[in-house]
């Protein structure tokens, strides 16, 4: 195995969640300035109105993985062609599967909704590109980034792990942060299952 993951998991009221984390303004800025700005449909700008979206649940759990790399894997990645083939391919296969287990925790939690860590990667390209709509709508869901959380601090205080960006070289260790929102408080049993 190429890599190990560590999950996290903690969760807060949604209030104090959007109080301590959501600054709209501040991230939409970083949103705009992303290569995928309106050409994916999990991200910005929303075709939905965010505030009526969020504002249906009452908690915001958070479901954090920490995918820490082996050392000949950073080693073995010495361009920038491999650091981002391996770094997408690690990334994808672990978001895959937690989103996977997101929605079967949707089927458990009614009137819940998970939220993915970066933008949709469900089809090759997204429908969005040439102006139609989401062909996977039952599957694709929106990113916590798109509602203008500040997934580093999440990252930080509520799963105690440090973002580690790709810069010239792999990391040390990926993060990857989803959330699934409920109406009423997730059980304890529930939430360690997952």
């Amino acid at each position: 195995m190429d890599y190990s993951v560590e999950f996290r998991k903690n969760k807060m009221s949604m209030g104090l969640f959007r109080q301590r984390y959501q600054d709209k303004e501040k991230y939409m800025e970083y949103c705009r300035a992303c290569p995928r700005y309106n050409t994916v449909w999990s991200c910005p700008p929303l075709d939905i109105d965010s505030e009526d979206y969020l504002s249906r649940f009452e908690w915001m759990n958070v479901a954090g993985a920490k995918i820490n790399l082996e050392r000949h894997v950073i080693e073995e990645a010495d361009t920038a062609d491999k650091i981002k083939a391996v770094g997408w391919g690690i990334v994808s296969e672990v978001k895959m599967r937690m989103d996977d287990k997101l929605r079967k925790l949707e089927k458990e939690l009614p009137g819940s909704i998970s939220l993915s860590s970066g933008g949709c990667n469900l089809c090759r390209e997204c429908s969005r590109k040439e102006g139609q709509t989401c062909r996977q709508p039952d599957k694709m869901r929106y990113s916590l980034d798109a509602f203008g959380f500040d997934l580093s601090a999440i990252t930080q205080d509520m799963l105690g792990i440090e973002i580690q960006w790709c810069r010239d070289r792999l990391p040390d260790y990926f993060t990857l942060v989803h959330g699934i929102m409920t109406v009423d408080e997730v059980p304890e049993k529930i939430w360690l299952s997952m």
